[in-house]
């Protein structure tokens, strides 16, 4: 019998863990396209670069979309970046169900929009030719030339929050395409 109990304790633990997934819950929609991590004060957009261009962009590109976001003030903030990949390792989550724009899973948090790219420019650089790309789908980390969008990279990004401006946590702007993702 206390096989069974163990047996039935177990179901119940993966039933909960598949309804209500650890780290996926309490993002909040800020009805501006983005939402926010209340867990680390991250403010991140809820779409990515695809959505707006329809196509994959090279680093530079990337740094360049986050800039005219900036240029445009999007959802009120002037101070979009790059995320760095340990922010989007930690932003990913094992039971995400969005998909991207080839229909490929996601380890997104509910929250964002679907259709958007599978790989995300970060931040980091490796050399001076090389920067890393994060891919949504399995949590990966890559890097390519900085000049290359052979994979339809996308662009996410990010904003510190408005604790962080006081000194506290960060924002994060989600856009995608080989793609960039930005943060603030």
């Amino acid at each position: 019998m206390p096989a069974l109990s163990h047996f039935a304790s177990t179901i119940f633990l993966v039933f909960i863990l598949n309804v209500f997934p650890v780290g996926a819950a309490g993002f909040i929609d800020n009805e501006n396209g983005t939402v926010t991590d209340p867990d680390t004060g991250l403010v991140w957009q809820k779409g990515d670069s695809f959505h707006d261009l329809k196509k994959g962009l090279n680093w530079y590109e990337a740094l360049e979309y986050i800039t005219r976001k900036n240029l445009e003030k999007f959802a009120g903030y002037d101070d979009w970046h790059l995320p760095t990949l340990n922010e989007l390792n930690q932003l990913w989550i094992p039971s995400g169900k969005i998909k991207s724009k080839d229909d490929e899973t996601l380890g997104l948090p509910p929250g964002f929009k679907g259709g958007g790219s599978y790989y995300i420019w970060t931040q980091d650089e490796r050399g001076l030719d090389h920067a890393w790309y994060f891919g949504l789908g399995h949590k990966e980390n890559y890097f390519n030339l900085k000049d290359l969008a052979d994979l339809e990279q996308g662009v996410k990004w990010s904003t510190p929050s408005v604790t962080t401006r006081r000194g506290a946590s960060e924002q994060y702007l989600y856009l995608a395409s080989n793609d960039t993702l930005g943060l603030r």
